[in-house]
């Protein structure tokens, strides 16, 4: 199965243009406190770079629903990357993604309740004190024989390296790329991110 990519952790024009020439399906700005955090102001810019043919994404954690509303005014979808519930979700519905971080088997349980409040899903790996980009995969075998009602992006740790066993992944629709593309944080290298999209895309 053809899997989409989202690049993200973007914070300079260089870098969006490059991952959209290689054939990104998704570009992700953080808005979340982060090493590769964005303001809104610059935001704004970077978006200015990205084609209508690709989508944007906003990655936040716990926000309000003003700040929430103002960012979607930015952009195409809004990640909810913290401890969001699904009431609030649900004002978003399609536009938003789910972040869910995952420690056991059992996490991938807490899906089922956003299913009617979001229009997709996101995997990332579990590290105490960080929502994100931890750089590190969660055991993929909990992923086996599992499907989801919703498009589901696989997340954390991913990487030129372990790309062909992520696209062998059947419960992911998606890859979803941060740190395994950079040469330092929000600073993507060209070579892995060639790299990259040479296994997943042939570009």
């Amino acid at each position: 199965m053809k899997k989409k990519v989202k690049v993200c952790g973007l914070t300079r024009p260089r870098d969006i243009r490059l991952a959209v020439s290689l054939g990104t399906d998704f570009v992700g700005f953080v808005v979340a406190p982060s090493k590769r955090s964005v303001s809104l102001e610059l935001l704004e810019s970077l978006v200015g770079d990205v084609p209508a043919t690709v989508t944007t994404v906003a990655v936040v954690v716990n926000p309000t629903r003003e700040e929430s509303d103002r960012i979607l005014q930015l952009t195409d979808r809004i990640q909810f990357h913290g401890d969001e519930a699904p009431e609030f979700c649900a004002r978003y519905g399609r536009r938003a993604i789910k972040a869910f971080r995952i420690r056991q088997a059992a996490d991938l349980d807490r899906l089922k309740a956003y299913e009617s409040s979001v229009g997709a899903f996101l995997l990332d790996s579990f590290m105490q004190g960080q929502q994100g980009g931890t750089g590190h995969t969660f055991p993929w075998a909990y992923l086996e024989n599992r499907t989801f009602a919703l498009p589901t992006f696989l997340a954390g740790g991913l990487k030129p390296e372990n790309a062909p066993q992520a696209l062998a992944v059947e419960a992911a629709d998606g890859l979803d790329l941060s740190s395994g593309l950079e040469e330092a944080p929000g600073l993507k290298n060209e070579d892995l991110m060639r790299r990259f999209f040479r296994q997943v895309k042939g570009s």
